[in-house]
Parts: structure tokens; C-alpha cells; sequence
């Protein structure tokens, strides 16, 4: 494939105090610098990035010259606050699962992402984003049950799952940043060549997230794809290649990214954070020094989530004025979003997906959520207790009543699709593969308002 066919972002970072300096070097330079022999670069399709613990980004490009460009104090922890109101700032997000939790840290994973243009729904309006995204995240996960509804920012909800986490997003947009501050990945090596309003294949970047969202170091090189129309992954532009690869002696996270002979790396020390994100934040008042998440932080202890699905809808209409019809919601929807071939290996344990290591592995109805301003302040992280608030307690009267009744036949008709092969049940040794999707085509009653039922809960007659 010739280098036009994959490219990166070519925005620089707007939080730096500082101007990038830019000399040659050679290949060895971050490696030597950083630590992990992965940053390694040999070529020309060969980039990476790293963090240093003093908060600097160091980004280096396989040119002929090595070009490596330098930001210095690159780490900022900056949260925008949540609104007065406390409303959520989005009308819906949406997850779905499925979750992985082991019961140490990880050493390395490895894990393909079918990059199929099928799969993706079409970017129908600014306003809806979709993602998918794996992250490794501070143990333990959800720890304390605090609202996340606030969005991404603020001292309610910037520390409910962990002091930070580290991402990989991907998807046909950037990452749904919601209420926090733009993502732009960092230093790239490729020229860009698709519209980002139009795109409608496949971008990926890693990136480290402060609490529930962006924010705090620069995002990794992002990755585009235009997405292949090959559904058999025959053809070799349809896998993602990701590896998160955990050094538990030196503290420091890896992610690499590979896709048709193009490899992107990007690390973080675990080091910054306590050097830099816990002090700033024990000051702003946001944590204070005993509290459990500054434990996590200390301690390194990490744990891997899946989600094959994130859905944000920014507002309840199109940019015309008109709101989002019952039957458009499932279109928001991708067909079918899988992780495959996937490889863990886990402290402590010996061999490939050990099931001894885990806890569960690829459940398929954990990990989702539901929650913005089509729900009020309600937030819903169980399918069934959704079911029981819509069944029980929902205003039957309530004119959203019919968008909430079609919300929860999409995800039911998402949890009965998905399909695992990853279990702790299952012998040491085997990859493990996880999908979960609906064709966007599909008539779901509840959806449908010509359907009697559904067309009688419309007028007010029937629940």
C-alpha cells in the first residue's frame, strides 16, 4: 500500500508552554532515553513517542535523518469543571462491554482490531462520534461508585475510576472527548490525506487519560486507515495490530500500534504521575493524600478494560433543528466491532491466557453504560436495572419514554450478539477472540413507529 493510504494527524499540541525542538539523532534515541528497547525506530515507517518523568514529550520519525522533536513540559493537569447545573454535557453515551479483570498485573497484551469499513456506522452529523476502546486502568476499577454522568472533567467525577488511565482509541472519529479538552495526537511522521469531517475509515492513537477523560500528557501518533471492505480479514490492510506491553521493574506502559507494515510506539511513566499529577492534584483539592487512588498510583497496579463500543451523542438534534427520529437511533450503531486473536500474559502466572490469571475474562454484559440528559441525571450501569427503572419506575408519560424503550432493545439486541471465546474456563494456551454488533438494517420493534405496540406507547395508550 503506498504511504498516502495510512497517515496521521498532523496537528501539533496546543498545551505546550514551550516551542518543540526539532534535531537528528538516530534510532536508538528513545530507547537510550526512555528505557523500553520497543521505541526503538529502524525506517521510515517506524515512529515513536515517550514520556519522560519530568512531564517532557519526545517524539522521533524513522526519516533518513531520525528527525526527533522535543516539547518540554508537555504534562499539564488541567480538568475543566463540570457545569453548575451538574447536568450531564452530553444527551447520550453509551458502552457496551466486555470487561477483562486479572488478578495481577499484566506483562503484555496483544490483540488484532478487524479495521473493516462495514463495520463503521456513517458519520450521519457532527454531533454523534463513535469509538471503540481498550484501556488499562488503575485496580481497583470502579472502586468507588461516584457518578460519572458529569462527563469527563470536574471533582465529582475526574477521579472515580482511577487517578488516569492509558487508551487506545479507535474508530471513524477521534476520540469522544465530550466536555474535556480536545485530543490532538502528537508529532507526525505521515502525511494526512483524508478529511476528518468526511472520513469514513478508521483512526486509532494511543493516549493517557486523567480520570474518565483527556487531558494531562499529549496523545500518541494517530493512525488512519481508510477502513477495508474485506469482512474475511483476507486482505492484509483489514487488521490492527495493538500491544500494550506493562514493564513492572521500570514502571512504564507501552502501546504499539501496527497496520500494514506502519508501526507507531508510544510510552508512559508511571513515574510522571507521581511526580507530577499526584502533587498538582492533592493541591487542587481534587484528591486528597490518603485518599485510594493515590495508593493505586504508588502502587503500579494496573488492570485491562474492552469496551467494543462507546457511543456519544452531543445533542438531541441534527444540525437542521430536527430531532432524531425513534427509527434513526440504531443507524448511530456499528455493525459489528470485534478484538481478536487476543494475548495476555499476566505477573505471576505462567504461559498465554492463563486462566488461573483471571478473575473473568470477556463477559459480555460487563461494562456496559448509559447515561446524559435523555436520562436527566440518571446513570445506568447494568442492563437489567435499566430494564427494572424502564418497566417500574419510568414516566410512562414522559415523550423521551419511547426513545428509552428502543435504547434498551438495541442493547439487548447487542449483549445477544456478542460472541466470546475468551473464557477463564477454557485451556491455558488458546487465543481469545470477543464480538458484539447488529446489522445497522435491522427492525427493531421498539424502534419502529409504525409498529402497533411501539405506535401505542407514542400516543399514550399503552405502556
Amino acid at each position: 500500500m503506498a504511504i498516502a493510504a495510512i497517515s496521521v494527524l498532523t496537528l501539533s499540541l496546543v498545551s505546550c508552554s514551550s516551542p518543540a525542538q526539532t534535531f537528528a539523532t538516530d534510532g536508538n534515541f528513545l530507547s537510550e532515553l526512555c528505557g523500553p528497547p520497543q521505541l526503538r525506530v529502524e525506517n521510515g515507517n517506524q515512529a515513536a513517542v515517550c514520556l519522560t518523568k519530568d512531564g517532557d514529550a519526545i517524539g522521533i520519525v524513522g526519516d533518513p535523518t531520525f528527525t526527533t522533536t522535543r516539547k518540554t513540559d508537555a504534562f499539564r493537569l488541567d480538568a475543566r469543571k463540570c457545569p453548575s447545573d451538574g447536568r450531564p454535557p452530553v444527551w447520550l453515551r453509551y458502552y457496551d462491554g466486555p470487561n477483562m479483570f486479572a488478578k495481577n498485573n499484566f506483562e503484555e497484551i496483544s490483540f488484532d482490531l478487524p479495521v473493516t469499513r462495514s463495520a463503521l456506522p456513517a458519520i450521519h452529523d457532527a454531533q454523534s462520534l463513535w469509538d471503540q476502546m481498550t484501556i488499562l486502568q488503575p485496580m481497583p476499577v470502579f472502586s468507588d461508585v461516584a457518578p460519572t454522568y458529569c462527563g469527563f472533567g470536574g471533582t465529582k467525577t475526574l477521579w472515580a475510576n482511577g487517578g488516569f488511565n492509558f487508551e487506545l482509541t479507535a474508530g471513524n472519529t477521534g476520540f469522544d472527548v465530550g466536555d474535556a479538552r480536545e485530543v490532538v495526537p502528537w508529532n507526525s511522521p505521515w502525511q494526512a490525506g483524508f478529511n476528518d469531517e468526511l472520513f469514513d475509515g478508521w483512526t486509532a492513537y494511543p493516549l493517557m487519560a486523567l480520570g474518565n477523560g483527556a487531558g494531562g500528557p499529549p496523545a500518541g501518533y494517530a493512525v488512519r486507515t481508510p477502513g477495508s471492505t474485506d469482512d474475511t480479514l483476507a486482505a492484509p490492510d483489514s487488521v490492527m495490530h495493538a500491544k500494550y506491553t506493562v514493564d513492572n521493574d521500570k514502571q512504564i506502559v507501552v502501546l504499539e500500534l501496527s497496520y500494514n507494515g506502519f508501526t507507531s510506539t508510544y510510552a508512559v511513566p508511571q513515574q510522571l504521575f507521581k511526580e507530577k499529577f499526584l502533587p498538582a492534584a492533592i493541591a487542587a483539592g481534587d484528591l486528597a493524600a490518603d485518599d485510594k487512588q493515590v495508593g493505586q498510583v504508588n502502587d503500579f497496579m494496573w488492570r485491562w478494560q474492552l469496551f467494543t463500543n462507546t457511543l456519544t451523542i452531543q445533542k438531541p438534534t441534527k444540525p437542521g433543528g430536527k430531532p432524531i427520529a425513534l427509527n434513526e437511533l440504531p443507524q448511530y450503531f456499528p455493525n459489528f466491532t470485534a478484538y481478536r486473536d487476543i494475548r495476555a500474559t499476566v505477573k505471576g502466572f505462567p504461559g498465554v491466557n492463563n486462566p488461573d490469571a483471571f478473575e473473568n475474562t470477556l463477559v459480555c454484559a460487563k461494562g456496559f453504560e448509559m447515561y446524559g440528559t435523555l436520562f436527566d441525571d440518571r446513570l445506568f450501569t447494568d442492563l437489567d436495572d435499566y430494564s427494572k427503572w424502564l418497566n417500574i419506575e419510568a414516566d410512562k408519560t414522559d415523550p423521551r419514554y419511547q426513545q428509552w424503550r428502543c435504547l434498551e432493545a438495541i442493547a439487548r439486541a447487542r449483549l445477544q450478539s456478542c460472541v466470546s471465546s475468551g473464557s477463564e474456563k477454557n485451556e491455558s494456551g488458546n487465543a481469545w477472540t470477543v464480538g458484539i454488533g447488529y446489522p445497522n438494517d435491522a427492525i427493531l420493534p421498539q424502534c419502529d413507529a409504525s409498529d402497533p405496540q411501539t405506535a401505542a406507547v407514542i400516543a399514550g395508550a399503552r405502556r
